[in-house]
């Protein structure tokens, strides 16, 4: 298999949330939900299907391979540990954690991505770093007031 872009990694998270949220994911639904026009879902679609990350045929819904559905899982996962961190070790909005997160889903490989994890849960649940979750509150809080 191909490597994939970030932007066709966008697609194949988009079409898993699609499924899994909806049972079906049509192009109609990716274009709404990515925010881009029917010929790009068309295009991305068709680059996806001869990697073989998807079954596409027009009028009919998107399906994963099992190839596109590790890899969707395996941006989603990224996506929420990052999005976690963000949000509730670094405390930023929610909005803003969920869009960064996405920014920087698809540059960070699977071993960083653990390491955050192993970070994030440390600061936000381990008793010995209750001083720590103090300390970045106060200074988080004092640059929120500058």
């Amino acid at each position: 298999m191909l490597k994939v872009s970030a932007s066709l990694e966008d697609y194949l998270e988009a079409i898993a949330e699609l499924i899994r949220c909806h049972g079906h994911a049509h192009t109609k639904e990716i274009a709404s939900r990515l925010n881009v026009k029917m010929p790009s879902v068309t295009n991305a679609l068709g680059v996806l299907s001869k990697s073989g990350h998807i079954v596409y045929q027009p009028n009919q819904p998107v399906q994963l391979t099992a190839s596109g559905r590790l890899l969707a899982e395996k941006v989603i996962r990224r996506h929420h540990i990052l999005q976690d961190f963000l949000q509730h070790v670094l405390e930023l909005p929610g909005e803003e954690a969920g869009k960064t997160a996405c920014k920087i889903e698809h540059v960070i490989d699977e071993k960083l991505i653990d390491r955050f994890l192993v970070l994030s849960e440390a600061v936000q649940n381990r008793s010995d770093c209750h001083g720590l979750r103090l300390h970045l509150n106060r200074t988080f809080t004092l640059s929120a007031d500058e």
